[in-house]
């Protein structure tokens, strides 16, 4: 009987670990195919008003507005949409301006749009909305496709005024969720010309999730004024390169701001050294997370950096989901990226890094307000850690690349 048992048990770990082997070839060797054909996009520098938003009412009023204000089309990604009240209001003016003849399309993430059921689709199509989900599962590559999200939000009107940053569409956004509580984020409304490479990147996206192929529309002349700033649209590890660049051209100050921190080796390093040739470097997270998993493995990688002497804050006032970064007070970036592995590798992500000084310093003076909410990591912080979080400190790299 124990000898039948014995033989049960190599069974079932020799399946578990040819399974694994199997799920991790097919996401690298989806994610190898898929690279090779979707490199990551880096734009010219553009000129336009750019307009932040650091919490969800004032963002919505404006976005709604600027779909009301409609004239020709609207085209939006978002990576969550919910079936709450915020939600169908927003679905419901979509429907409106479709009915008016508005040339309506309107993309979710096929995971992050598990709430809109075929009920609501069938209400946006009578409408006359165009609807699709994004990233559908396949048969090639199904471990990989399962775990490739759009993770980018953008929206494009009438191609003058575009979006893209941290929120989605939900009440949890404007802190109605008494789990979260207060709701943290940093999205961007951008006017000017830079909009005709984010209409670009949708078409290309609602082409790969339909097969209908959309040419972009006429635009007016483009403007020669405003902030600086270019957009970048990756999927896989040269989003992260680009980073270790900004991380190593700081010679004064570097400021992370994020929800999931946990980087690789070489980006640790990189901070490490900045540290080590005098540049002041400050991360921000947040002290209570919606993923709880994401915090394990971000402790020893946290711990570490503060024991070089970077400055680590926990906020406090609720939950932070912004994706922020500044280098010497000279360039911005705003993201849908964490700093984590499925954003670097899994994800399709949208960037926007800014060079106008004066953009950077209301960013700045709201990373700043963060501060205040925040609490400083020190030993005794580490020392309160429960001891069932402890024991997933050490979880392998290979698992939270799924997280």
């Amino acid at each position: 009987m124990l000898r039948k048992m014995m033989i049960m048990f190599g069974v079932c770990i020799s399946l578990v670990i040819c399974t694994f082997f199997i799920l991790q070839w097919d996401v690298k060797s989806g994610y190898k195919d898929y690279t090779n054909e979707h490199g990551m996009i880096k734009t010219p520098v553009y000129h336009g008003d750019l307009t932040l938003f650091p919490e969800g009412d004032s963002l919505y009023k404006s976005l709604f507005q600027d779909i009301k204000e409609a004239e020709n089309y609207i085209y939006i990604h978002f990576f969550i949409i919910r079936d709450d009240p915020v939600s169908l209001n927003f679905l419901s003016l979509l429907q409106k301006k479709a009915e008016n003849g508005i040339d309506v399309m309107l993309s979710v993430d096929r995971i992050g749009g598990k709430e809109i059921n075929r009920k609501i689709i069938n209400h946006l199509e009578a409408s006359g909305v165009h609807f699709t989900f994004s990233r559908k599962t396949g048969i090639t590559h199904p471990f990989y496709r399962m775990n490739h999200r759009n993770h980018r939000k953008l929206v494009i009107i009438d191609g003058r005024v575009s979006y893209l940053g941290g929120f989605n569409m939900g009440e949890e956004y404007l802190g109605q969720d008494k789990r979260f509580g207060y709701w943290r984020d940093y999205h961007l409304r951008i006017a000017g010309e830079g909009a005709y490479e984010v209409e670009e990147q949708f078409l290309k996206d609602w082409e790969e999730d339909t097969g209908q192929k959309r040419p972009p529309k006429k635009h007016q002349p483009l403007r020669t004024d405003g902030s600086e700033y270019r957009l970048f649209f990756s999927t896989g590890g040269e989003w992260e390169k680009e980073l270790l660049s900004l991380i190593r051209s700081a010679r004064k100050q570097l400021v992370i701001a994020t929800p999931y921190f946990i980087p690789n080796n070489e980006m640790m390093d990189a901070l490490i050294d900045a540290r080590k040739n005098g540049v002041k470097v400050e991360i921000l997270v947040p002290d209570h997370t919606d993923a709880w998993f994401t915090k394990p493995p971000s402790y020893p990688k946290t711990e570490k950096l503060l024991n070089r002497g970077v400055d680590i804050y926990l906020y406090t006032k609720g939950f932070f989901h912004g994706k922020v970064m500044l280098i010497d007070g000279k360039t911005a970036n705003i993201s849908t990226a964490n700093w984590d592995p499925r954003s670097f590798y899994l994800n399709d992500e949208a960037s926007c890094l800014i060079y106008d000084t004066e953009v950077i310093k209301t960013i700045s003076a709201e990373i700043e307000e963060d501060k205040k909410n925040s609490r400083k990591l020190n030993e005794a912080i580490i020392k309160e850690i429960p001891s069932w979080e402890r024991s997933f400190m050490k979880t392998p790299e290979w698992i939270y690349y799924y997280f």
